[in-house]
């Protein structure tokens, strides 16, 4: 009997039970490497058109200031030292490097005791918008990049100490 398997009461070629062996474990192999997920990470940078390309402080208040502005340039800081009752202004220059004119959205973060005040300058089209307490809508057109198109007036209410106070700004596009 060399050669052969006695299985179940019956005699079958060795061959033809490795070849069954085989073929019943590689369908479970395949299944199994079949079966599963994908999880993994990917790294992705949004850019929009609508930055900040520069800013500055002004104002004869201002004892001491700054502002500092994020990489992407839709982020900004801007504080100063200033005495009870006085101000500060902010001055940004936005940039539109999109082939269309475009709306954007300020929003603005203050400590309380702080007013803001926003105006346009330059290359703002039309008025600017306040939408809600801290948020301002405005139009740029294109190629907009080099002036001050845009002024905060950060104001401290009378019964507010002197200190150091800070805005947060966001820049971002919006539909229309």
């Amino acid at each position: 009997m060399r050669g052969k398997v006695r299985m179940f009461g019956k005699t079958l070629p060795a061959w033809a039970v490795g070849v069954a062996l085989i073929l019943a474990t590689s369908g479970a192999a395949v299944g199994v490497v079949l079966t599963g997920n994908v999880t993994g990470v990917i790294t992705a940078t949004a850019s929009q058109s609508l930055l900040v390309s520069n800013g500055s402080l002004s104002g004869p208040a201002v004892d001491a200031g700054l502002f500092t502005l994020s990489d992407d340039g839709t982020k900004f800081t801007a504080g100063a030292e200033i005495n009870t009752g006085d101000k500060f202004d902010v001055d940004l220059a936005l940039a539109n490097a999109s082939a269309e004119e475009l709306t954007g959205e300020l929003t603005l973060v203050a400590p309380s005791g702080v007013t803001l005040l926003v105006r346009e300058f330059d290359d703002i089209t039309g008025n600017i918008v306040r939408t809600g307490p801290f948020t301002w809508k405005f139009r740029l057109p294109v190629a907009s990049d080099t002036t001050a198109d845009m002024r905060v007036t950060v104001a401290l209410a009378d019964d507010m100490p002197p200190g150091f106070y800070a805005i947060d700004g966001t820049l971002k596009q919006v539909a229309q």
